[in-house]
């Protein structure tokens, strides 16, 4: 195993010890998906989950859902309650054990298979997945190699959808500094996170792209989500977001960005 490699699985490993040492106390398992983040940053993760639910709901046949670098599992358990096959991939086997945990908890264990593997060396068919989903796993892998791993597995009508952080804004970059000097990232987390580049090189493997931004001015208001007319100023500010969203200049300071790929170039 490299090096960096390494270095990722036993930060990850280290994490998920300090909550299993716990006996899960103050986990809760109730908040997955969209729910564990709030009105604010829980946004992007609403606009995906309501896609993947047409998504999912449209097809007759049971989908094939690759959560790809799943980690403690928090995106596993939405797109099975929703009927999905899901697969979650992870380097961290003790992020797994929460993982599975969680799935029982939440009554998808069946619907839910987790395995220890290496996103840059997938070991699933070709043509497997009809859909492949990314929550912030970009940031820890090569990513050219990561793109052919992902069309490689997806069927030709496949989705690759995706969130994760930009590192354009300067502001969030300095408290990026301040979690890797506490041993809250990882250096190569920090080095390595998205840029717009990085989107264009994604394109490039897929024949049809959407991309959308997320949290620049809402961020904001994350110190007041407990103060009268917050919903307000909260439906304010994403419209503000929104507008300034459609000029590529504010694009690249947004905290999240999401991709809906699809087609892959076989």
């Amino acid at each position: 195993m490299e090096a960096r490699k390494k270095i990722e699985k036993n930060h990850y490993n280290k994490q998920a010890e300090e909550i299993i040492k716990k006996n899960y106390i103050g986990f809760n398992w109730k908040q997955y998906g969209a729910e564990r983040f709030g009105p604010i940053l829980g946004a992007p993760f609403r606009f995906i989950e309501e896609r993947l639910r047409r998504i999912i709901e449209k097809k007759r046949e049971v989908i094939n859902f690759l959560d790809y670098g799943c980690g403690t599992g928090v995106h596993s358990i939405f797109p099975a309650k929703i009927g999905a096959k899901v697969y979650g991939i992870d380097i961290s086997e003790k992020s797994l054990e929460i993982a599975k945990k969680w799935a029982e908890q939440e009554g998808v264990k069946e619907q839910v298979k987790f395995l220890v593997m290496d996103c840059e060396r997938l070991e699933f068919p070709e043509n497997f997945f009809d859909i492949v989903f990314n929550c912030g796993t970009l940031s820890c892998l090569n990513r050219e190699r990561a793109f052919s791993e992902i069309v490689k597995v997806l069927k030709p009508d496949g989705y690759f959808i995706s969130i994760d952080t930009l590192g354009h804004n300067p502001i969030l970059n300095l408290k990026r500094k301040i979690n890797l000097l506490r041993g809250l990232r990882t250096k190569q987390t920090y080095e390595n996170v998205l840029r717009m580049k990085d989107i264009e090189i994604a394109k490039q493997y897929f024949n049809q792209t959407e991309v959308y931004f997320f949290n620049l001015f809402t961020l904001l208001l994350i110190p007041f989500q407990k103060f009268p007319g917050f919903k307000y100023f909260l439906n304010l500010f994403q419209s503000i977001d929104k507008f300034l969203f459609q000029f590529p200049f504010f694009q690249k300071y947004a905290f999240k960005v999401v991709f809906i790929f699809s087609r892959p170039k076989k």
